[in-house]
């Protein structure tokens, strides 16, 4: 069994959503082992992109804990949660936010330009293996918004990988059928552990080495 490199104790949130209510989170505990493909399975609004985003520290719970492997990400400040969600995730979200005057090389990437943290030979080392991994390598100058959507959503996958992250968090994008492949040669080639917010009856599902089903804000037992 594969050491945890998430973890989540009597998690706790509940966050407005628009237009919609209200998503939460209650007392859920959780433990989500390195190396491998979880799916979080649920009708809409079951609270499985909320429980995303508190994993990849992008909310604070009302109250419970997450740990990134022996770090209790909730105990930090605001300054170190963000580095440590930088440096340890990955993201990719339902809508691609490309930057659609940019090429695609550059959309890749401006997260490496804009955290200004590796020298440009590794931006330029970095970027490459994200094209190369991605087979975007001919889309290189392209405007992204040139590419048709399918196109668009392996950018945004390189974009998510580009620096190297050790968890890859998705948020019920679009192109599953596309992104599940590259994200299980992902877990293979770069160790990446994934934690997907997917449809039960999804590409997401079918394939993760651990699903768990959600309904109502409770993580309850493996969807079958």
């Amino acid at each position: 069994m594969n050491p945890p490199l998430l973890r989540c104790r009597d998690l706790h949130c509940r966050r407005p959503l628009w237009r919609a209510g209200a998503s939460q989170v209650r007392q859920v505990n959780a433990d989500f082992s390195a190396g491998l493909f979880h799916a979080i399975c649920g009708p809409a609004d079951c609270g499985n992109n909320l429980l995303l985003h508190l994993l990849g520290l992008l909310e604070q719970p009302d109250s419970g804990e997450v740990w990134c492997e022996d770090v209790n990400a909730t105990q930090l400040d605001q300054s170190a949660r963000d580095t440590l969600r930088q440096r340890t995730f990955g993201f990719l979200f339902p809508a691609n936010a490309l930057l659609p005057s940019l090429s695609v090389l550059e959309n890749i990437a401006f997260p490496l330009l804009k955290s200004g943290a590796q020298t440009q030979s590794e931006q330029t080392g970095q970027t490459i293996f994200a094209l190369e991994f991605c087979g975007l390598e001919d889309e290189a100058e392209s405007p992204v918004s040139a590419l048709p959507p399918e196109k668009q959503a392996l950018v945004c996958f390189a974009r998510a990988i580009i620096h190297r992250p050790r968890a890859l968090l998705a948020e019920s994008p679009a192109a599953e059928e596309i992104l599940v492949p590259l994200a299980r040669r992902a877990m293979g080639e770069l160790g990446l552990t994934v934690v997907w917010s997917a449809r039960p009856d999804g590409p997401a599902a079918q394939t993760a080495d651990h699903v768990l089903a959600m309904s109502d804000g409770f993580l309850t037992v493996p969807a079958t």
